[in-house]
């Protein structure tokens, strides 16, 4: 068998063994094969319990050298286990006998100096098995009753003395609350047959009378191991939210527990009241003399009990009439759980209650616990989804828009099509069995992904095990409640995608590799440089945006001073987005872009000479406009207005609107309104120009720059979306818990406007195997997060969850991607942030 010498050790160095001696072991050494190299070997042997462990020699203190030396441990070499095996006898040499095991066990033969030595271990070797010590037990079980008349043992204590701590009602809804809850300690309790402190266990037992006629095991403590009054951490539940019979008998019963393993234990006695009995009772508290089989004092039992916050109530005293099955309207100790709290972002909530003693003795800290599954687990994952199926939709039309390329940019240009239009079939058919998965409604749920699913494909985008632990911690002096919260939850890992090419972090680095350098000293690449401009464009063009609709509403009800000053931060921001398209990349990309359509123009052209056709010439470069990329009233092709041209006419309409306020201060107020909308709408329209212009432009570098690696990029995409989704579903998930406990904290809604929320991430992976692409997919997914921004929003009432948006940004750096990763998370609380 396989075993751990060290533990070993330590059991047989605990208290006496059974029998120790000198035992000749029949050995062949290794490596020989030949029945006559077989030799007896001497061993020093000790037997405990049903284990005989062998030792090379003796271990002893006299052994040592100088009485300074330390005294040094010999572990076993070895260890059988008496069960299942017989002791015969053995004719090979003098005093010897064999151990036979069931099976194809091998057989193992031993020696004795004297026949007196030998009979002494066959005996002791055959009463040390449990089956023996079960017959014996048998045997002085029927002779009890022959002589008394009944079974000693009519109600053997349980042999399960692990410490379940969940909390039973008798109810089999785990969402129930138990109506009432006692907390258990003893005082007093005697020592053991060896003076030593016991191991006191104590089995919880109800009857309702008349209905039940027998006793029936409720629940049970832990085992609190040597002392003379243990605390128990563990409280029992009784009831439901629909009340509790106060005539239900409860039978505590008191064991020492003298082998966990065996779950052999002895009663050390016993105590019988009801639950009227408690409730009724100075502060809902009992203390109780144990009853024990031998008349002497046994020690004591401490009851203290408390009402959950429910409907049921309990009766003013004895002299109540407490004969209905539910309780009467009476002032109690009453502890809120408060598990509708989390009741609106988790279901299957599992509590459990425990009590705390502390070094001063007059406080006591109430714990629960809760464990519950996360509802977002589905409804994040599947708002992602969708967003990305009308992104990749989006991103079709935009290359689309490119028009017709030449060569080799055209194969590149349908091969990025594609590769969008395959996402968009695999997202719609996974969002779409999600959808029906949830509609379904299985038995584990239909918000929860357990371990057994990890690996399914279909589901991959949910998160592994979304759970959230909360600890609530009283303090019953003050009354005082403290909240821990931790959401646990798999690593976000593609596990079904598996990792023969690592993780994404492998990945990411190999898709950089083929990437073009900036052309700058930094090692930021070509995608990374068009990202952070395309961010810097947008950022200036909703400031635009929102600077002109600040004006029109001042000119509807405003002064003309604030007029003024809105017009100044619209030149300033006008500046800056006309600076930030004069970028040697852009304009590259831009010549680049212009030199293929018009090979392409040059080509068509000479396919018409030679066809003869006589079509228009200007009908040539109609196939993609569904923009107005020119600022006209007509749609062009980008290639029609150069560059340069779109960022002067953005800078004149914006100087045609300056000088237009301006001129406003000695017009009636009623007439800015009407004389500055039109300029207004063509400074947006210019400004939406550049913007368009820009991604365009940065599109057709995004494909040049990916030529030939569609399937790594298809790859890298669908595996960071997967990542993505695990995380930011964690990330809300723990945000709406934090928010919903903290609405009325001002300090902490002061700091998440101010500040905003530090989250943490701790993971139990190794580097090992695939662990270490797991490592690097988390990674990558916590990096991600960066581009959420929260949005609250303040309620009387919550009628949806968390709704996500995409936000216009792309992702640039160590790990930049050319689509929109910046998410928009909008969030409702109930009540009024102060």
């Amino acid at each position: 068998m396989r075993f751990n010498s060290k533990e070993l050790t330590h059991i047989v160095e605990q208290g006496v063994v059974d029998k120790e001696g000198i035992l000749s072991m029949k050995y062949k050494p290794e490596g020989r094969i030949f029945k006559k190299e077989e030799t007896y070997i001497t061993r020093h042997c000790k037997l405990k319990g049903n284990l005989l462990f062998y030792y090379k020699n003796k271990e002893s203190k006299n052994n040592r050298k100088s009485s300074s030396a330390p005294y040094l441990r010999t572990e076993p070499l070895g260890v059988l286990v008496l069960e299942r095996c017989t002791i015969e006898l053995d004719d090979e040499i003098d005093n010897a006998f064999i151990i036979v095991f069931e099976g194809d066990e091998p057989t193992y033969h031993f020696a004795t100096r004297t026949e007196t030595e030998r009979d002494e271990w066959i005996q002791a070797l055959h009463l040390s098995s449990y089956e023996c010590l079960k017959m014996q037990l048998q045997s002085l079980r029927e002779q009890i009753q022959a002589k008394t008349g009944r079974d000693p043992v009519s109600q053997p204590p349980p042999t399960e003395t692990g410490m379940a701590f969940e909390t039973q009602s008798g109810n089999a809804n785990t969402n129930d609350e138990p109506a009432m809850e006692i907390c258990l300690a003893c005082e007093d309790l005697p020592n053991d047959s060896s003076a030593n402190p016991p191991n006191p266990f104590i089995v919880i037992y109800t009857i309702n009378p008349p209905q039940q006629q027998t006793w029936v095991q409720h629940s049970h403590t832990e085992v609190v191991e040597k002392t003379n009054s243990p605390q128990f951490l563990k409280t029992i539940g009784f009831g439901d939210s629909t009340g509790i019979d106060t005539n239900t008998r409860i039978k505590l019963t008191v064991y020492h527990v003298k082998e966990r393993m065996t779950g052999t234990m002895s009663q050390m006695g016993q105590v019988i009241f009801t639950v009227q009995d408690v409730l009724t009772s100075h502060q809902m508290e009992l203390a109780l003399p144990l009853q024990g089989p031998d008349p002497v004092d046994c020690g004591t039992v401490k009851v203290m009990a408390w009402v959950n916050d429910t409907n049921i109530s309990v009766p003013n005293g004895p002299a109540d009439d407490c004969k209905n099955d539910k309780l009467k309207k009476s002032p109690c100790r009453r502890r809120s759980k408060r598990v509708d709290t989390l009741r609106p972002l988790y279901r299957g909530i599992i509590t459990r209650t425990f009590r705390f003693d502390t070094s001063d003795g007059r406080v006591k800290l109430l714990v629960h616990e809760y464990m519950a599954e996360a509802k977002l687990a589905f409804d994040i994952p599947l708002q992602l989804i969708k967003l990305w199926i009308d992104e990749e939709k989006s991103m079709i039309d935009q290359i689309k828009n490119l028009g017709q390329l030449w060569s080799w940019y055209e194969k590149e240009q349908v091969t990025a099509i594609d590769l969008c239009a395959t996402i968009v079939t695999e997202y719609t058919k996974t969002y779409n069995y999600m959808t029906s998965y949830l509609d379904t409604g299985h038995d584990i749920g239909p918000s929860f992904k357990p371990s057994i699913k990890k690996g399914d494909k279909d589901l991959e985008f949910a998160p592994l095990n979304l759970h959230l632990q909360r600890m609530t911690v009283i303090n019953e002096l003050n009354d005082t409640t403290s909240w821990y919260d931790i959401v646990t939850v798999g690593a976000f890992t593609a596990y079904a995608q598996k990792y023969k090419h690592g993780g994404l972090m492998k990945l990411l680095q190999h898709q950089k590799e083929f990437y073009s350098a900036d052309g700058t000293l930094s090692k930021n690449t070509k995608l990374d440089k068009a990202c952070q401009l395309i961010n810097s464009i947008y950022k200036l063009n909703v400031k635009v945006n929102n600077d002109c609709q600040r004006l029109c509403d001042i000119a509807s009800n405003g002064l003309f001073s604030e007029m003024k000053s809105i017009a100044e931060h619209i030149t300033e921001h006008v500046k800056e987005l006309v600076n930030a398209c004069d970028n040697k990349l852009l304009q590259g990309s831009e010549e680049l872009y212009n030199a293929v359509r018009e090979e392409v123009l040059y080509q068509k052209t000479l396919e018409m000479s030679k066809n003869e056709l006589t079509e228009s010439f200007t009908d040539l470069d109609m196939e993609s406009s569904t923009e107005n990329l020119s600022g006209t009233n007509f749609k062009k092709n980008p290639s029609m207005e150069p560059w340069e041209l779109s960022r002067v006419n953005t800078e004149a309409a914006c100087v045609c609107l300056t000088s237009l306020v301006e001129s406003l201060e000695s017009v009636d107020r009623t007439k800015w309104l009407n004389s500055i909308s039109q300029d207004v709408a063509k400074l947006k329209n210019f400004v939406a120009v550049l913007h368009n212009k820009a991604v365009s432009f940065m599109t057709f570098l995004n494909i040049m720059e990916n030529k030939g690696h569609s399937k790594l990029n298809y790859t890298i995409k669908y595996r960071r979306d997967v990542c993505f989704s695990h995380a930011v579903t964690a990330l809300v998930t723990g945000f709406m818990t934090k928010l919903t406990t903290h609405t009325t904290d001002t300090h902490f809604l002061n700091q998440l406007c101010q500040v905003g929320m530090l989250v943490q991430f701790e993971g139990l992976l190794s580097c090992h195997s695939d662990e270490n692409g797991m490592i690097e997919d988390m990674i990558v997914a916590v990096d991600d997060l960066s581009q959420v921004v929260f949005k609250v929003k303040v309620e009387e009432q919550i009628d949806e969850g968390p709704v996500l948006s995409l936000h216009g940004k792309l992702k640039y750096g160590s790990q930049s991607r050319f689509s929109k990763t910046w998410f928009n998370c909008y969030c409702a609380s109930e009540g009024r942030v102060v």
